[in-house]
């Protein structure tokens, strides 16, 4: 049986105590119709100094809790993901204090994406494929209380694997009958890092077939990803590389980025915030490695696809 859930009510909590929205059975398919992860606050129209005064409270917007049938502690949920809708526009901000490089930027800024069917070319130069998945998918906590959305766990949540997109299929361990499973933050694209804060934040309709394992030993999310872990288009040409290393991880990244930021204000004649931006939706932060202590070494990935025009060589500093 398919099952359609509204966005007429939707919440910014995890709370073992929400009543369900709607309860499905084993094998059921179920389309969670969702908000972008501002609760609806973000328009299309709006300014960075509008963005400024959001109400932070109502970040993130799930749509949910629905209840799986037979659902018990110590069994598992089986999600596939079968089809995301967008709704023709995202937004991707600059937040001071968050994200990445929250430190270097005193104020918000607020770039505005429209979205076609498969790609976005709404920064000059560059064309984006979209490859949209959920932020955040989860169950409710085992704890009693109410927490908020932003810090992931055991019961799934804010992960933001962009991998679990068309394809996957997502296991989650239930901690209350029922499970309680939400969704939402769903993202057009983000590469693997989000440095700016987001993704490409956007409304949109997600569809699921939900399974159940019952007494299921699982210690955590685990997921079987689609094998095709990148828009087809970028493996056609190079990637930009930018290595560095540094005793604090998350100085190499700072590193790595700042470079990829650099290197396409360079190459498009972007502002930081645009370039940044641009980072966010697209750049890939892998681990290179961790062997050599104290040194991580982390490389950021930029596909040479994405751009309009052909200059492989481009001077990258």
């Amino acid at each position: 049986m398919h099952h359609t859930l509204d966005r007429t009510d939707t919440c910014n909590r995890w709370n073992r105590a929400y009543p369900p929205r709607l309860k499905i059975a084993p094998g059921d398919t179920l389309s969670l119709r969702m908000k972008d992860s501002s609760d609806g606050q973000v328009s299309p129209e709006m300014t960075a100094e509008e963005f400024a005064t959001l109400d932070t409270t109502r970040i993130h917007a799930l749509t949910g809790p629905v209840a799986v049938d037979g659902a018990e502690p110590g069994d598992v949920l089986e999600i596939e993901i079968l089809d995301f809708q967008h709704e023709g526009w995202a937004w991707t901000s600059i937040v001071p204090g968050l994200g990445l490089f929250g430190d270097d930027f005193k104020k918000h800024y607020l770039h505005i994406w429209r979205l076609e069917e498969n790609c976005t070319h709404s920064i000059p130069g560059v064309t984006l494929d979209l490859h949209p998945f959920c932020g955040i998918i989860g169950v409710q906590r085992a704890e009693a209380g109410e927490f908020r959305t932003r810090a992931p766990g055991v019961f799934g949540g804010n992960m933001d694997v962009r991998q679990l997109g068309v394809g996957a299929t997502l296991l989650l361990p239930v901690f209350i009958p029922g499970a309680g499973l939400c969704a939402g933050d769903a993202h057009a694209a983000q590469g693997d890092g989000e440095v700016s804060i987001n993704g490409m934040e956007a409304p949109m309709t997600a569809t699921f077939r939900v399974g159940l394992r019952k007494r299921y030993p699982l210690n955590g999310p685990y997921a079987l990803a689609n094998p095709v872990l990148l828009p087809p288009r970028y493996m056609t040409k190079p990637f930009h590389v930018f290595i560095e290393s540094h005793e604090d991880p998350r100085e190499a990244c700072r590193a790595a980025v700042g470079r990829a930021v650099k290197y396409l204000e360079l190459r498009l004649a972007l502002s930081p915030e645009l370039a940044l931006i641009l980072c966010s939706v697209v750049l890939d932060l892998k681990i290179s490695q961790l062997v050599n202590a104290p040194l991580t070494t982390i490389s950021a990935f930029l596909p040479e696809a994405i751009f309009e025009r052909e200059d492989r060589w481009a001077i990258a500093t």
